[in-house]
């Protein structure tokens, strides 16, 4: 802010607080009906001062108050009163400096709270379930996937919508190309206009992913200070991989057709390698599978499984091709009967 900015602000807020003598008053009122800067400041302070709630300071008679002073301390027995005209004065100046600090405090107050609201954050947490969809302010839907969690504010204000994420989700965004859609996934950020797409982003793993399913998709890591260290935009088709230990970001075609199997229940195979099928099953049902004999990667399945069970799905590859699953836990050692 300028000096003459300074001065204008200052002589308004005297002015508004009615910290100013009546002389001071007629001419900073004239300047606000003829001046533009004035007349602006004017109005925005004096919008943040009705948004208060307070109707003035209180002013107080400095010489009445030592007045009232000196008469109790007359009264008092044994007593002399000899009154001292500098203190008066020095007292007079700091009542006068104090309502002046008081005033500018309040409407700095006053505006930080016009300007900067609060805002109200929700927090959803899928547990060990796909949770339901989930419908923000803005029109827009989440899904999210087992052990995933959301915070977004309860309604979208200024220029920006932005929401923190971690975990797995499909996002259908709202379109409103006068506020950008942003998710934070800690080092990470999307940034959309309106699209749908699916980020993976679970804290404890090496990649966080993104695969656009319409529309386009900025995607880009940031330093501790936000500062943008690399990115790419994704198309319909495109997956984005941020990699947490070298710190890249890539875009390749997305080669993983069950990628929504999470969402949809579906999964789908045609003359797939057993070692895809296993993948894309165990990444479904929060499995493992790891095979006796490296040749049984090259067996090929066809089929489609349309929300079934994990023990319907292993009993169909049984039969196809006679394996046997051999359970530990969430672990499964995979080999031929």
């Amino acid at each position: 802010m300028s000096i003459h900015n300074r001065k204008i602000v200052s002589e308004i807020t005297r002015y508004i607080t009615g910290d100013c003598t009546p002389d001071d008053r007629r001419v900073i009122s004239g300047l606000i009906d003829t001046d533009p800067l004035y007349q602006q400041e004017y109005k925005e302070l004096n919008q943040v001062w009705n948004h208060t709630g307070i109707k003035s300071i209180p002013v107080f008679d400095v010489n009445v108050a030592w007045s009232s002073v000196e008469e109790r301390i007359s009264k008092a027995p044994s007593r002399r009163i000899h009154r001292i005209q500098p203190v008066h004065n020095q007292v007079r100046k700091i009542a006068g400096y104090a309502l002046r600090i008081a005033a500018v405090l309040l409407i700095g107050i006053a505006i930080f709270q016009f300007l900067v609201p609060h805002t109200s954050f929700k927090t959803i947490a899928s547990g060990t379930s796909v949770a339901a969809p989930l419908s923000l302010a803005d029109g827009s839907t989440i899904f999210l996937n087992s052990s995933s969690s959301i915070k977004f504010p309860e309604k979208f204000g200024g220029n920006k919508r932005e929401v923190y994420f971690w975990g797995e989700a499909f996002f259908e965004i709202a379109h409103d190309p006068t506020r950008p859609f942003i998710i934070e996934t800690g080092e990470t950020r999307i940034k959309v206009l309106g699209t749908s797409f699916n980020v993976k982003a679970y804290p404890k793993t090496n990649r966080i992913e993104v695969v656009v399913n319409s529309g386009k998709v900025l995607f880009y890591h940031v330093d501790k200070n936000d500062h943008i260290l690399g990115q790419v935009i994704l198309l319909k088709g495109d997956k984005g991989v941020y990699f947490r230990n070298t710190g890249q970001i890539t875009r390749l075609l997305n080669d993983e057709p069950n990628y929504l199997s999470w969402k949809t229940g579906l999964l789908v195979f045609s003359e797939t390698s057993l070692d895809k099928v296993l993948t894309a099953v165990g990444q479904k049902y929060g499995v493992t599978f790891n095979m006796a004999d490296k040749d049984l990667s090259q067996l090929k399945l066809t089929a489609t499984f349309d929300n079934e069970t994990l023990d319907a799905v292993l009993e169909v590859l049984q039969l196809v091709h006679n394996l046997q699953f051999v359970n530990n836990g969430n672990d499964y050692l995979v080999k031929k009967k």
